[in-house]
């Protein structure tokens, strides 16, 4: 048996990858797939996930992915104009396969059979549990302290108030933030902060 597991908000994707899936495996000679919903108690063996993605959530560190021991297949769903750089990623989603959401079903068809067909054995996973030698992207305490004020609706100047800095530190140190997690607009950085804040299993924003 094959063992599925997705994480999107939108019904309509997740629907449609899920006949798509089913359709892909069927043909590779799996007779009994089981499609659910990515969990905490699933992620460890699960053999296929497809998680969604938000602009800049691709540098942090995955709590729900780390501690996988299946030599299966992470697929990301992206919205972003800008595929991910793959020599940039945190350890756990090292072997992470990318697909845009407007891709066509014959891309990601392609893009899901070769990666299946090419996923790392389990003695290559091994290297990717060193979480003290991982890349993820974290926040300095002035840029938590700042994203906090951000993400309540506080401008610049009242952030810059509420810590008693100036607002061009407020601004360079913003503008750092967005440059760290690869964000376009106040739009992107709103959505990212949104979603670590309420990540399940929280995600740890600080370098420990």
């Amino acid at each position: 048996m094959l063992t599925i597991a997705i994480d999107d908000k939108d019904a309509f994707y997740r629907h449609g990858m899920e006949i798509l899936l089913q359709d892909i495996f069927l043909k590779e000679n799996f007779n009994t797939i089981h499609i659910d919903k990515l969990t905490v108690s699933n992620s460890i063996n699960v053999d296929v996930i497809i998680k969604s993605f938000v602009p800049g959530e691709e540098y942090v560190c995955h709590p729900l992915l780390k501690f996988r021991n299946k030599s299966g297949l992470i697929i990301g769903v992206y919205d972003s104009r800008k595929k991910p750089e793959l020599s940039e990623l945190p350890i756990c989603i090292k072997n992470i396969v990318f697909i845009s959401r407007n891709e066509s079903i014959n891309q990601v068809r392609q893009t899901v059979i070769e990666s299946w067909r090419s996923r790392p054995v389990p003695a290559e996973l091994k290297f990717y549990r060193k979480c003290l030698h991982c890349c993820r992207r974290t926040f300095t305490d002035k840029q938590y302290a700042i994203s906090r004020l951000f993400i309540r609706g506080y401008n610049i100047k009242q952030i810059a108030c509420n810590l008693d800095m100036s607002v061009k530190i407020v601004s360079g140190h913003k503008r750092l933030i967005m440059v760290k997690f690869n964000l376009d607009s106040d739009a992107e950085l709103v959505t990212f902060l949104h979603n670590m804040r309420t990540h399940n299993p929280p995600v740890n924003l600080f370098r420990t």
